[in-house]
C-alpha cells in the first residue's frame, strides 16, 4: 500500500522506474527506491539538517540493532553512520562518490544477503546534491 501511494503522488525518476521523487510538504526532497514489482519501498532518502538520511524498509527482516552498513559507488565502500533504528547517514566522502561514481548499490540486511543493486540512482544523486549544497 505504501509503494502504491508513493507512485501516485510521486514522479518517476527518468529511465530508472523503481525510483521515485517527490517532495514533504511541498518543500523536502524525497527519493525512494521500489521493489522490482512495485510493492514496497526498500529505502526512502530524505534530507535533514542538510544530512542525506536513508530510512531502511528491507523486506521486513531488518533488526531492531542491524550491524552498519554501506553504500558501495563503482564497487567503493562508503559506511553509513546509524542515526536511528534502520535509519542512516550518508557522510561527506559518500556524497562525493555519488557525484562522480556510475553504479549504486547499498548494503543491508536482507533475505538475499546481498547489497540492493541501485543502478546509475540519478534520483539519489539529484537529492545528495540538492541537501549537501553541491548541486550544479
Amino acid at each position: 500500500m505504501i509503494a502504491l501511494l508513493a507512485l501516485m503522488a510521486a514522479v518517476q525518476a527518468g529511465n530508472e522506474p523503481q525510483w521515485v521523487t517527490g517532495r514533504i510538504q511541498d518543500r523536502d526532497p524525497v527519493a525512494s527506491f521500489l521493489t522490482w514489482d512495485f510493492s514496497s519501498v526498500i529505502l526512502r532518502a530524505t534530507c535533514r539538517n542538510r544530512e542525506v538520511i536513508v530510512d531502511y524498509y528491507g523486506d521486513d527482516v531488518v533488526p531492531r540493532d542491524a550491524p552498519k552498513t554501506s553504500l558501495f559507488v563503482d564497487g567503493a565502500a562508503f559506511e553509513m553512520r546509524r542515526t536511528g533504528v534502520a535509519e542512516y547517514a550518508i557522510d561527506a566522502a559518500g556524497i562525493a562518490a555519488l557525484q562522480r561514481g556510475q553504479w549504486v548499490e547499498f548494503d543491508a540486511p536482507n533475505e538475499m544477503d546481498e547489497p540492493w543493486h541501485l543502478g546509475e540512482a540519478q534520483a539519489l544523486k539529484a537529492l545528495a546534491a540538492t541537501c549537501s549544497g553541491t548541486k550544479k
